[in-house]
């Protein structure tokens, strides 16, 4: 593990050892992508250009992802699979996550108000402490949550949860910032078989106009 985060080939080691009947792919792009922008944020921060046109275009975009993210993992994940446990040590799991969470809601807050108040060496501090907690929180995701998933949603709750993201991601011009930022980075077969998953119209905005246009975009990269 990096010093903050883990890295996409450190992730995909661990994820090998968990392969059920329930796809993750797009948790574990999702994840991958969080790692990627938290990792070039405190980049940017120790070389002085935490403040940046560039850094702050990644905070937005980052920010705004994750908030979704979360949201409906709160809305329509975790309520589910709150009803379905029965074990204590399952409802343990559940209440870790929403404490996990809110721990890093408190974290995002206090990197917006360091942006706001331009304090620079704060931001750089909230930066890998929202890193290391969040990748903490993903891991922790992926080695009990998941597997509850697994075990008492099935595919039937997990392709619920992803109708829910995709409702979430407010239509086309969500998914038009959505896909390129979580692929940016993906391994050629984990981005082939995302965009395998969507329809055919989609494919072909997303390769003719989305990811040109991210790629275009004022970001850290």
């Amino acid at each position: 593990m990096s010093t903050y985060s883990e890295t996409r080939t450190e992730a995909r080691k661990r994820r090998a050892a968990f392969a059920g009947e329930v796809d993750f792919t797009m948790m574990y792009v999702a994840h991958d992508a969080f790692n990627r922008d938290l990792a070039r944020l405190i980049i940017a921060a120790d070389a002085g250009k935490a403040l940046s046109p560039a850094a702050i275009a990644t905070w937005k975009s980052f920010s705004k992802q994750l908030h979704t993210h979360h949201t409906a993992e709160d809305q329509a994940l975790w309520p589910s699979l709150v009803a379905a446990v029965t074990h204590p040590d399952e409802r343990r799991i559940m209440q870790e996550m929403e404490a996990e969470h809110a721990s890093l809601d408190l974290r995002v807050e206090q990197i917006a108000a360091a942006i706001a108040h331009e304090n620079a060496v704060a931001l750089a501090a909230e930066l890998k402490t929202l890193a290391r907690g969040l990748s903490a929180h993903m891991i922790h995701e992926e080695a009990e949550a998941l597997p509850l998933v697994e075990r008492r949603l099935g595919q039937p709750g997990w392709d619920a949860f992803g109708k829910e993201i995709r409702d979430h991601l407010g239509g086309i011009k969500g998914a038009s910032e959505y896909l390129p930022w979580v692929l940016e980075g993906a391994s050629e077969p984990v981005q082939a078989k995302v965009l395998h998953m969507l329809p055919a119209p989609a494919r072909l905005l997303y390769r003719r106009m989305w990811a040109p246009n991210y790629s275009k975009s004022v970001r850290l990269g």
